[in-house]
């Protein structure tokens, strides 16, 4: 199953389910037949692509060329939460259900707004539809009701709220819960009478593997995979301590390996990217480093990597959306 946001021309496969899914999943609760086809493309069109200061995102999930849902969100209203985000759509196709779909829609449209900085999630829907037991038993709270009408029939509508860190965490609960033929991500197979293969795992299990790792580079390479094995991690701050940038760093013997590289929006183009850069190489040099090697997006900073001396030598072209992936190195 792939989601990713659909396109312009998809987003009548969205409207065609939503449409399906009123009529069928509604039925008694709200008039059938309320929503027209071409109001409503039309509509969603306008929506996802208006220029405001919202953000709104639509996900569809595909099982291979096949559309099988979507979901959507927005900025909540203030008078629902000062800070919040609202699911506004999530409809899966009838044969699709029961996979774990509805979870991971949810969670790739949280993953997002949870990184603007959103701290509560709001739905509302109607009281008396079965998706409202959904809801429910992802741990939502029905934080108020209201009464929405439509061609004349009024209907009780319960308004959902979840914190967003807690329901990220119920929804890889779930995940990790469910086994991979149910849409999950739980997996526990025998290969024989002694050994199984499983994602069932302790913080002990982590380290063990990640000293064995260590151990056998230091082992195989007689010490030069992990000499001078420092962490160069410098943070740009303001007088008053606010973080604005950092460049983190591992090293090994005769390499640096720039890990994470980033400036606050605010103060970008005033020099402090190179300035970190340079910083590090030099301490790197100092413990013995003779290049340096990294890897960025091409939506992020190639360029920025270029001007410092860096070159590319290697490009990764299989993402979607024309997005790319290079690899670069700088021989100090």
């Amino acid at each position: 199953m792939l989601i990713r946001r659909l396109s312009n021309e998809e987003l009548y496969k969205a409207v065609d389910l939503r449409i399906k899914c009123w009529n069928n999943d509604y039925r008694g609760v709200i008039p059938p037949n309320v929503m027209d086809r071409e109001e409503e493309l039309e509509f969603l069109i306008s929506w996802i692509n208006e220029k405001c200061d919202d953000i709104r995102r639509i996900y569809g999930v595909f099982d291979g060329e096949k559309f099988a849902g979507f979901v959507g969100a927005s900025i909540a209203q203030k008078e629902d939460s000062d800070k919040g985000v609202e699911l506004n759509y999530l409809f899966v196709k009838q044969e699709y259900r029961e996979r774990g779909l509805g979870i991971k829609l949810i969670k790739a449209i949280v993953d997002e707004f949870k990184v603007y900085g959103f701290r509560e999630l709001i739905v509302y829907n109607w009281h008396e539809v079965p998706s409202n037991k959904y809801y429910l038993y992802l741990g939502g709270k029905v934080k108020k009701q209201v009464i929405q009408s439509l061609k004349g029939q009024d209907t009780l509508v319960d308004v959902f709220v979840w914190d967003l860190v807690d329901i990220v965490k119920t929804l890889n609960n779930m995940l990790y819960a469910r086994d991979v033929q149910h849409g999950g991500l739980h997996v526990k197979k025998k290969f024989d009478e002694s050994v199984i293969i499983t994602t069932e795992c302790s913080d002990g299990d982590f380290d063990y593997v990640c000293n064995g790792l260590f151990k056998h580079n230091v082992m195989k390479t007689e010490g030069v995979l992990r000499k001078p094995g420092i962490d160069i991690n410098l943070y740009l701050k303001t007088s008053d301590e606010e973080t604005i940038g950092a460049i983190l760093c591992d090293t090994f013997k005769y390499c640096m390996y720039i890990d994470v590289m980033w400036i606050d929006e605010k103060y970008r183009g005033k020099g402090y990217g190179r300035l970190l850069i340079t910083e590090a190489e030099k301490i790197a040099r100092a413990y013995g480093c003779v290049f340096a090697h990294t890897c960025t997006f091409s939506y992020q900073s190639p360029w920025f990597y270029k001007r410092c001396g860096y070159e590319v030598f290697s490009i990764l072209d299989e993402y979607p959306d024309g997005i790319k992936q290079y690899f670069l190195k700088k021989r100090f």
